[in-house]
């Protein structure tokens, strides 16, 4: 005969049993959008575009534009709106999506300003996607939301109702007060990507690199968190009139990257060419120079020479520590001001072959 003991005992074990699957039911629904299950295969991120064969601006990404005040950011910016909406201005790039919207908000200019923006990416798109995007101003909305829409109000708000594939921000400073303030940092950069994961799109930010001509980082706590939480950074630098982007970083596969002049109506067009021409140019420039500063190391000599006098000479002739000696001697070697003979002597190469024709 069981008790009423027993009974109650029974009862408190089945309660307690309960109670504790319901509270690892509700444990595991709460951790379900978190936890990757073991069992599920994750797609690839989806890319906007493509750049020298390698995909591009994932889809649910923050991807952030970096360069010196007026080194081509916007542009950069119009350019790569621009093939995402099917431009074929520029060699060895094209979109990988066949339809698709893109928002463009410009922080920092004038409605004026912005609107040579719009203009530049209409004379880049073919005309029948001209629809497919819009150009925004914010500088007249306030950064904070105390008494009408801040910047990121109307950011988020026409995100949520256009649903855009793309979404460029220039700049991602004008959002916040204080690019150097962590706080502030922190907020903005995790809500944007909270949106680009929300609404399955890439935002692109644009961000400017510290003043100094050495130090290529971008500014202040922001530009630092912008580098952990960005998926790729790319980054623009002028030289003369040919704007080089390069492609540093990246969390999937880093493109090389294009570059580009502008045109006689300022509109950006592929200069893949002009810039390695450039280079070619400077190529010959240093190796014309350092023919020149290793040309008095061996005056009055008619035979090759070893190494080891050629690097004493190149100390005693230009007053250089050994170290120095050996980094020019190697770099003549690399350009070919310096040839070998079969004995491994080095002679000065004829002048003629290192001048700039």
């Amino acid at each position: 005969m069981i008790n009423s003991r027993e009974i109650l005992d029974a009862i408190g074990r089945e309660a307690a049993l309960s109670l504790e699957e319901r509270l690892n039911n509700k444990y595991n629904e709460f951790m379900k959008p978190y936890f990757i299950e073991r069992n599920v295969d994750y797609p690839d991120p989806e890319y906007l575009i493509e750049i020298g064969g390698v995909p591009t601006m994932p889809k649910g990404n923050l991807v952030a534009v970096s360069a010196k005040w007026k080194n081509g950011k916007t542009f950069f910016c119009d350019i790569l709106t621009a093939i995402f909406l099917g431009s074929d201005r520029f060699v060895n790039c094209r979109s990988l999506q066949e339809t698709g919207r893109a928002l463009f908000f410009d922080t920092e200019q004038s409605d004026n300003d912005t609107k040579r923006v719009q203009k530049t990416i209409d004379a880049m798109t073919p005309e029948y996607r001209h629809d497919d995007f819009k150009v925004a101003c914010l500088q007249p909305a306030p950064i904070d939301s105390n008494s009408e829409p801040s910047r990121y109000d109307v950011i988020c708000r026409a995100v949520s109702h256009e649903k855009p594939d793309l979404v460029v921000i220039d700049g991602i400073a004008d959002l916040i007060y204080n690019y150097n303030d962590v706080i502030e940092s922190q907020d903005i950069v995790s809500r944007l990507a909270a949106m680009a994961n929300e609404y399955k799109c890439c935002i692109v930010v644009v961000m400017h690199q510290n003043k100094s001509s050495m130090d290529k980082n971008m500014k202040g706590h922001l530009g630092t968190l912008l580098y952990q939480k960005c998926s790729d950074v790319f980054t623009v630098e002028k030289h003369d009139s040919v704007f080089e982007v390069k492609h540093p970083i990246s969390r999937h596969c880093n493109s090389g990257g294009i570059c580009f002049k502008l045109d006689a109506l300022a509109i950006p067009m592929d200069a893949a060419v002009d810039r390695q021409l450039q280079l070619e140019l400077k190529k010959q420039e240093d190796k014309a120079k350092l023919h020149d500063k290793l040309a008095p190391c061996f005056e009055g000599f008619t035979m090759p020479l070893s190494s080891g006098d050629v690097l004493n000479l190149i100390q005693a002739k230009l007053g250089v520590g050994k170290t120095r000696a050996y980094q020019l001697f190697n770099s003549g070697k690399e350009q070919g001001v310096l040839a070998s003979n079969e004995d491994n002597c080095y002679s000065l190469q004829e002048l003629e072959q290192t001048r700039v024709r």
